[in-house]
């Protein structure tokens, strides 16, 4: 037969295995057969159809020398289909295949390629490099092809991609090792014989070994293992019992059984009888568990049991559990669920969306949202509404564990329901106190008052601000745009100023507005002044104040009145704060010596302090809030609203009442949620001083805690978060310091109004150096004279500069 016929032959041969579903080791074995049959050229016809079908093939064939420098001499085109690579890439780079194989898997590889010269043939699987930089999985197969001489010529092979069938075992091996795992970590023995003929043993689990010391082995090798090791007394009974299985299809008996160490201990033994698909019985699937402690202390158990039956009842906690993965299908609930909630357990175990379907439809987005935090940290606890058995909604608590196998792939998911409906409606019942406080605080103020948000919409007004822009239709709503408000009043002649050049007026005061300076006069078309005092807030809001100048117009001396007014509302405002805070004498209850500046800005003020006993010894508290003067001192009025209870419900000491502060703030003012306009916060440090034990035990909120001795004087740090800013996470946690204290110490707390204040020749900060430098001076001082020289310091320092912010410094020596 001509070579022309023999290469037609074999690109025929080809055709029909190229079909969708043919086998890859087929089609190569027949590509190696169409290569060696048309290496000596062959009809150009044949050979073209064989080079198509080479292209078309599932798997890449190659070869190379298999002598001398092992030089690669051919490659399918399909190469490039498969693993990106153009032909010319093989074949002009012999170290091609060693570039791309898997480091891990190269030695390996290596030392496989010797048995490929012993017996002619090798089959490997390995990681191979894709052109685009990913590892796939690949079936070498190769052939050693011989000369005439017998030496070995050149080397066939094909590269198969397996990466599909890799992941799938990898796959098919998690879910095995889970099983394993699972069978490890049990409490019982797992087992299983035949039910008819020999009864041999079928399969028994790993932790036989762990829990009565036999090999698995030992089990499946002998089929009387079991009889032989129950105690001769009981064997009778429990066959007898073993019996009832084939009419009931489950029994559970109790029985002595022997150890590998000799010792007999008692079991619960379950088993559970398999039948095929005509009911006959085919298999029975027990396990054994070790109940000795329970058999030898009777009424012992018997007692514990009925404490934890009551506790179990009388829990105030659901606890339940589903599966991390697939379908995160319920596996567990306790029964008190009926008590607390109403319902069977059944409800919720075979319910797949029993809890999507229960939560209340407005909380559901935001908790699903969350839920990834359960899978990035481990833990999560949220609180939301859940439809009661009764039909009522409740509050609960949810606080869930997340439980990882050995190789941190997620198992189980363990929860707990508490009901927390009277704490959320007492929360509910402060909140609106306190934003009912906040108003009246804001109304007992003479000029008209007015926050407007960073969209220039009105967030708050008082009535006297309402009076001012009540064209006949009452006071202007929340949520308003400024320019709306303005426009309304000069359209009802509100504003004389206004008339005769509306348009233009207009245009001037929105600019005034926007870009907030020195306070503007405004006269009214009743014949009142007024002036205007703006300013921009951090969020991008602006805050107004509406003094009524009419009086400071018509005459100085009304004039002085009328500022005399403003100052006096405003000592009256700082009288307000300063009953708000604690009498500076209370602290004498815990230092052996003190001293307390205190000095806003503005006559009034966003720092403020606190002292309170608590459990085991005393709290003392520093505080910033955001910004100074009247929007200051609201915020310290917040603070202190929150800090009573704050301080009752944290039994976690100074970190805790940072925490409970920061969500207060945040509940408050509306900064939890995703839509707000404000953003505002404090930073505070807190010391817990315990004098019986001579400890402090410290937290801070952006804030240091200061301590000066002879050895000294250092800086122990707070947490960088602020407290009820927006950028801070509701559950942001704060570190407690703890320490002893000796009678040489003394301890400082600051506001950055000492640290930031900007003074000296040079035109710099204050500075934390400054401030260590001054403490390590005046160590040994008392404390009236520490205060002294402090402020002297200071206003030298300051000069002529103008005070950036309010000032508190807080300094005291602890009872020994």
């Amino acid at each position: 037969m001509t070579s022309k016929d023999t290469a037609a032959r074999a690109a025929a041969a080809l055709e029909p295995l190229l079909i969708p579903g043919a086998d890859p080791a087929e089609v190569t074995a027949a590509i190696e057969k169409a290569l060696i049959e048309t290496a000596d050229g062959g009809n150009a016809d044949a050979s073209a159809r064989t080079a198509r079908l080479l292209s078309a093939s599932p798997a890449v064939l190659y070869s190379f020398k298999a002598r001398d420098d092992f030089a690669p001499t051919f490659v399918s085109d399909n190469i490039e289909g498969l693993f990106g690579y153009a032909p010319a890439d093989y074949l002009g780079n012999p170290g091609f295949w060693r570039e791309r194989v898997h480091p891990d898997d190269l030695e390996r590889l290596d030392a496989d390629l010797e048995t490929l010269f012993e017996t002619g043939e090798l089959t490997v699987e390995y990681r191979f490099r894709h052109k685009d930089g990913t590892y796939r999985w690949v079936n070498d197969e190769q052939h050693l092809i011989y000369d005439a001489q017998g030496a070995p010529s050149e080397v066939v092979g094909s590269w198969s991609d397996i990466s599909a069938r890799k992941s799938a075992e990898a796959r098919e091996d998690a879910t095995q090792a889970r099983l394993s795992t699972l069978l490890e970590a049990a409490p019982a023995v797992i087992y299983s014989f035949k039910a008819r003929d020999d009864y041999a043993p079928t399969f028994v689990s790993e932790n036989i070994k762990r829990l009565l010391g036999y090999c698995p082995e030992k089990y499946m090798e002998h089929a009387d293992f079991w009889r032989s090791h129950v105690h001769p007394d009981d064997l009778a009974d429990v066959e007898a019992e073993g019996a009832l299985i084939f009419d009931k299809g489950r029994q559970a008996t109790e029985y002595r059984f022997r150890k590998r160490n000799g010792k007999y201990i008692w079991v619960s033994d379950e088993q559970y009888l398999l039948r095929d698909e005509h009911g006959e019985p085919v298999e029975i699937v027990g396990s054994w568990t070790n109940i000795s402690a329970r058999k030898t202390a009777e009424e012992a158990e018997n007692a514990a049991r009925a404490r934890f039956d009551l506790m179990l009842h009388s829990a105030p906690a659901v606890v339940y559990s589903f599966s991390a993965t697939g379908s995160f299908a319920p596996t567990f609930v306790s029964g008190n669920i009926k008590r607390v909630l109403g319902y069977e357990p059944d409800d919720y175990l075979k319910q797949a969306d029993f809890w999507r379907s229960h939560v209340h439809p407005d909380d559901l987005p935001a908790i699903e949202a969350g839920q990834s935090e359960l899978f990035d940290v481990g833990r999560r606890v949220s609180e939301y509404r859940f439809r009661k058995a009764d039909g009522t909604y409740c509050w609960v608590s949810d606080e869930q564990t997340l439980i990882k196998d050995r190789n941190g792939v997620p198992l189980e998911v363990i929860g707990s329901w508490s009901e927390v409906t009277e704490r959320k409606t007492a929360e509910q019942a402060a909140l609106q106190e306190r934003e009912q406080r906040l108003t009246d605080a804001i109304e007992t103020i003479s000029e008209g008052f007015s926050l407007y948000d960073s969209e220039d919409r009105l967030v708050l007004g008082n009535q006297k601000y309402g009076e001012l822009f009540d064209a006949g239709d009452g006071p202007p709503a929340p949520g308003t745009a400024f320019e709306t408000i303005l426009r309304e009043a000069v359209a009802h002649g509100l504003i004389a100023d206004a008339k005769g050049r509306e348009e233009g007026w207009l245009r001037q005061r929105l600019d005034e507005h926007r870009y907030p300076g020195e306070p503007i006069l405004q006269r009214r078309s009743d014949g009142r002044w007024l002036q205007i005092s703006e300013r921009r807030t951090e969020t991008g809001g602006t805050v107004a104040v509406y003094s009524d100048l009419t009086d400071i117009k018509e005459s100085e001396r009304r004039a002085a009145a009328a500022n005399h007014l403003i100052l006096q509302s405003l000592h009256y405002a700082s009288r307000i704060q300063s009953a708000v805070l604690p009498a500076r004498r209370e602290l004498e209850a815990i230092a052996a010596d003190h001293f307390l500046i205190w000095e806003p800005r503005d006559i009034v003020g966003g720092d403020f302090f606190w002292f309170q006993p608590v459990e085991d010894g005393h709290a003392i508290m520093v505080g910033d809030c955001t910004g100074h003067g009247v929007p200051g001192a609201f915020m310290t009025l917040i603070a202190w609203g929150l800090l009573d209870r704050t301080v009752r419900d944290a039994p976690g000491g100074p970190s805790a009442v940072l925490s409970g502060l920061h969500q207060g703030v945040q509940s408050l003012l509306g900064q939890d949620e995703q839509q707000g306009e404000t953003d505002d916060g404090l930073e505070a440090g807190v010391c817990f001083v315990d004098l019986s034990k001579r400890q402090i035990t410290f937290a801070g909120a952006r804030f240091s805690l200061w301590r000066s001795n002879r050895e000294g004087v250092i800086e122990i740090k707070g947490d960088r978060e602020g407290l009820g800013y927006r950028r801070y996470r509701p559950d942001t946690r704060f570190t407690n310091t703890t320490f002893a204290y000796g009678s040489g110490d003394a301890f400082y707390l600051t506001t950055d109004g000492l640290i930031e204040q900007i003074g000296g020749p040079r035109g710099r900060a204050f500075g934390k150096q400054r401030f260590r430098d001054l403490l390590h001076e005046l160590r040994d001082a008392p404390m009236n004279e520490q205060e002294e020289k402090l402020r002297d310091a200071f206003e030298k320092f300051q000069g002529d500069q103008r005070r950036r912010d309010d000032l508190t410094v807080l300094g005291f020596i602890p009872h020994a």
